[in-house]
Parts: C-alpha cells; structure tokens; sequence
C-alpha cells in the first residue's frame, strides 16, 4: 500500500523545505495504528523543542487520529483499528495529512474530536 504524506509547518524556518511530502510503502494489512506509528518512527513529523507538539490525522475529509510527541503512539478516532487497504481511496494509495496543532492540549483535542458527530 503506498501512503503519501503531506503535513503542516511547525514554523517559518520550517517553511524553506515545504511542502512537506513523503512517500511510504506499507502492507496492505498493517493495521492503522501500527502504520501511523510506523510514520512516526521514520522522523517524518517534526520534533518541536519541548517536545509538545499535536497533530491530527487527516485521511480524505476524515480526521482519523491524534498524534502527541510527548504520547508513546497515536490514539485512533476511528472505531476499531482497521487494516491499512480499507483506507485506499484510488490505485490500492492513501492519503494522509498531519495538521499541526502547536502545542494545545492532545488530550483536550482527542476529546473534542471523539465526541464530534461522524459523517
């Protein structure tokens, strides 16, 4: 499964190197959570010092996750943790955007967003 990656700037230095893409290839089968933890380990979201950042997960017009720099894995909004394919919107791709959120409260965002109606 080829996941492409886009995400926010953390600042203006940070802007020099936009847009930020990548492109990762993992199974078809991993798990969401395993494969949002496997962008995580590869570096690709900045580190801010302090090491409080947020991000939200987007995929299409869904926000799936929650990611913290200072929580040990992402916490998911999706029911279940599904396999990384049910996510393919064309061509077996993914796409998936990290907004970076400064340094609000991760467990005040996954609260907000958990308790948000679904569509």
């Amino acid at each position: 499964m080829r996941v492409h990656l886009t995400r926010g700037s953390v600042a203006m230095g940070d802007d020099a190197y936009a847009p930020h893409t990548e492109t990762m290839d993992l199974p078809d089968e991993m798990p969401l959570c395993e494969a949002v933890t496997s962008v995580i380990k590869s570096g690709y979201l900045a580190n801010i010092v302090g090491g409080q950042a947020t991000w939200i997960l987007n995929s299409a017009d869904d926000s799936i996750a929650v990611v913290a720099q200072q929580w040990k894995g992402p916490r998911l909004l999706t029911p279940g943790d599904p396999a990384l394919a049910s996510l393919a919107i064309d061509d077996r791709v993914v796409r998936w955007h990290f907004d970076y959120l400064a340094q609000r409260d991760p467990e005040a965002v996954y609260e907000e967003l958990s308790a948000a109606p679904t569509t």
